[in-house]
């Protein structure tokens, strides 16, 4: 399976309801999560055994789109600029990437220059897959 799931083992997932800085428009956001912050944070990740990193980025275009689908259930609209997942095996490993020099030095400030910290939202789960590309697992 991807990600070294297997169906009987759900991975952790740190889950991050983020806010971008005020005065940073959607599109600049965006641009440096994807152009400048991932490219200093990946190859840590892979340092330390993290198994996915992803965002989903809703900018008003997208978030307008729930309209097609509002209904009754389908009501409270989240108003998060962004959606950031990690899934790693163990909170060791991600605990060891917080401590690791590198992103005491470069990542933690980083932060501040697009990122809402203190609005921001943090969860850690398990997820596991039941469908991917269109198949079950």
């Amino acid at each position: 399976m991807a990600n070294g799931q297997t169906s009987n083992e759900p991975m952790l997932c740190l889950t991050m309801c983020a806010y971008k800085r005020e005065g940073m428009d959607d599109e600049d956001y965006r641009k440096y999560m994807t152009e400048h912050h991932v490219p200093l944070v990946r190859d840590l990740m892979v340092k330390h055994g993290i198994d996915k990193y992803s965002m989903t980025h809703s900018p008003p275009p997208t978030r307008a789109l729930m309209n097609k689908i509002f209904d009754a259930q389908f009501a409270n609209v989240a108003d998060y600029d962004c959606i950031v997942q990690i899934q790693f095996r163990d909170i060791d490993q991600f605990i060891a990437l917080k401590a690791d020099p590198e992103y005491k030095r470069a990542l933690f400030a980083d932060h501040e220059k697009f990122a809402d910290t203190k609005r921001t939202r943090m969860t850690i789960g398990y997820v596991r897959d039941f469908l991917r590309d269109g198949m079950l697992v």
